[in-house]
């Protein structure tokens, strides 16, 4: 194990045997004895309280930090578990400075500094460029919230969008389902450790996940479920959507805490209309009396899917470098290899020309044809495939790029 995972288990010992809460850590934080992304051990607690004033921090805080520097054994032990689990399950840790740590939770509050995650990584990798979207509702839904979890669950990942959920029964399980059988890339948050398989009726999900998904958890691994902390693991299922969909919803559900949240976190929540007799749909129902939009299509979902794109694309300057754009700096050389051999570039190499020829204004097959120089037929392939990627889209006969091709 590397020195910074050691160092990073041994914060979230602390975080969780101990009694240092988040008001410690944000008094720290303000008080400039630590960074945002810093991840204090023992060792600088320690240091902390040698080296300062007895004034400069909460009597609260003193205490709670003294406290925990005292329980050295207890923090080792823990990390020890920690780190066997890790070890016999593969599971990654990820921090708030690890490039696949989700760009979108970086303007949240609350977000946690630390989580830890089975399966495959490269889903996270995929977050910023290809969109998510929250799917939520009942753990006993009615056939027709089932049928359209799978079906509008199906949309979304044609257009590449990755779905979470929370691996629960019901709602949550179709929308993990449905993309695992369809190809699609799909993320649980679950409410204990990512090792803990919850509910076990799932475990069949569970192992899909950790084969071709992805399980997360800002829970310590072996941590076993804590109901309590159901509403705090719906925050992240809504946090890391771009929009939530509340398929169904009873007036107590807890689906009702995840688009509460979503809300409050600036994301677009659609709910599906359903009947007004049903007990399971009454949440839902309230849901649109105050305000939130109508599950009726794919696109729309999708439309707002594609705002938080771009959001993040203004934000961040070094988004196109970690998108699997096509405007590459190497369009220039590409296109002389073109012409003086164009028998030496690639698929892919092709698509790249094709998207930046695009970037400067639409242009139709015919004119593509003419600057690109290569056979129709050849051209027609390449942009039958960029198409189905939705990496470009026909407009009035003419071709453009999408936020996937930019």
């Amino acid at each position: 194990m590397e020195e910074s995972d050691i160092r990073l288990l041994e914060h979230t010992a602390i975080r969780y045997v101990t009694k240092m809460d988040y008001k410690v850590w944000k008094e720290l934080e303000l008080k400039g004895f630590i960074f945002k992304k810093d991840y204090p051990v023992l060792s600088e607690l320690r240091r902390i309280l040698k080296d300062m004033n007895s004034n400069v921090l909460s009597e609260r805080s003193l205490t709670l930090i003294s406290d925990a520097v005292k329980q050295t054994d207890k923090v080792k032990a823990s990390m020890d578990k920690y780190a066997d689990i890790i070890q016999k399950n593969n599971i990654a840790i990820i921090s708030g400075r690890d490039p696949l740590y989700p760009m979108s939770w970086e303007n949240l509050s609350g977000m946690p500094p630390i989580i830890f995650a089975r399966g495959n990584l490269r889903i996270l990798d995929d977050l910023t460029c290809s969109g998510t979207c929250s799917i939520v509702g009942s753990r006993t839904p009615g056939r027709y919230a089932l049928y359209a979890t799978g079906e509008f669950t199906k949309e979304l990942i044609r257009r590449d969008v990755v779905i979470v959920s929370g691996l629960a029964l019901g709602i949550d399980r179709k929308a993990h389902e449905t993309c695992l059988d369809e190809g699609g890339k799909t993320i649980a948050f679950v409410p204990g450790g990512c090792d803990i398989i919850y509910p076990y009726q799932n475990r069949d999900i569970y192992e899909r996940l950790c084969e071709s998904g992805l399980v997360l958890s800002e829970l310590p691994p072996g941590q076993e479920v804590i109901k309590q902390y159901f509403p705090s693991r719906n925050r992240l299922i809504s946090a890391l959507g771009d929009a939530c969909l509340i398929m169904e919803a009873g007036v107590h559900s807890g689906t009702l805490h995840t688009a509460s949240f979503a809300a409050a976190q600036g994301k677009d929540v659609y709910v599906l209309p359903n009947s007004i007799y049903s007990d399971n749909s009454l949440g839902g129902l309230l849901l649109l009396r105050d305000g939130a939009e109508v599950l009726i299509d794919s696109d729309t979902v999708y439309d707002s899917i594609r705002t938080e794109i771009s959001n993040r694309m203004m934000q961040c300057e070094e988004f196109l470098s970690k998108c699997d754009s096509r405007m590459d700096l190497s369009a220039d050389n590409l296109r002389r290899i073109a012409k003086e051999n164009p028998g030496d570039l690639e698929e892919h190499e092709w698509e790249m020309i094709l998207c930046d020829e695009i970037s400067e204004r639409p242009k139709n097959i015919d004119e593509l044809a003419v600057s690109l120089g290569i056979p129709f037929s050849y051209l027609s392939a390449l942009i039958t495939s960029l198409e189905t990627e939705g990496r470009i889209a026909n407009e009035h006969g003419k071709y453009v790029l999408t936020i996937h091709g930019r």
